[in-house]
């Protein structure tokens, strides 16, 4: 009976050890290639926006371009992104343009013309920090 309970124990660590390393996983931190496309500071100086692609994933793989938009004291996190939610494939054409110190712009299209782009890529961040963002949905090529 202690050997039965002894391995259904083992087992039991083996198995949560297992869900559990698998959980809060941030390989992609390290393993991402990030080429960075544009780049510029806000008029003031106190934010950075950045127009990158990102690719990794090993043999199940992606690749998506985004904008991200920080304070200049930040690093880039490549997963902090203004457009979508389902980022594979989805934007192309992405251009910036500072108004003001206060007010960004940004352009971009649809990777292509299927609907799914526009239900499951629809949204946008308004506002982050002190810096108002406006969008411009262009017309794909």
């Amino acid at each position: 009976m202690k050997l039965t309970k002894a391995l259904t124990i083992s087992v039991i660590l083996t198995l949560l050890t297992t869900l559990l390393a698998g959980c809060g996983n941030d390989d992609w931190k390290t393993t991402d290639e990030v080429e960075i496309l544009t780049e510029s500071k806000s008029p003031d100086g106190k934010y950075i926006v950045t127009v990158f692609s990102c690719s990794g994933g090993g043999a199940a793989g992606y690749c998506y371009t985004n904008v991200n938009l920080r304070e200049a004291s930040e690093t880039l996190d490549q997963r902090d992104c203004l457009l979508g939610e389902h980022l594979w494939n989805s934007f192309s054409g992405i251009t910036v343009n500072w108004r003001d110190a206060t007010d960004l712009e940004v352009a971009y299209r649809w990777a292509s013309d299927h609907p799914d782009n526009k239900t499951k890529n629809g949204r946008t961040v308004p506002e982050k920090g002190n810096v108002k963002i406006s969008y411009v949905l262009m017309g794909t090529d």
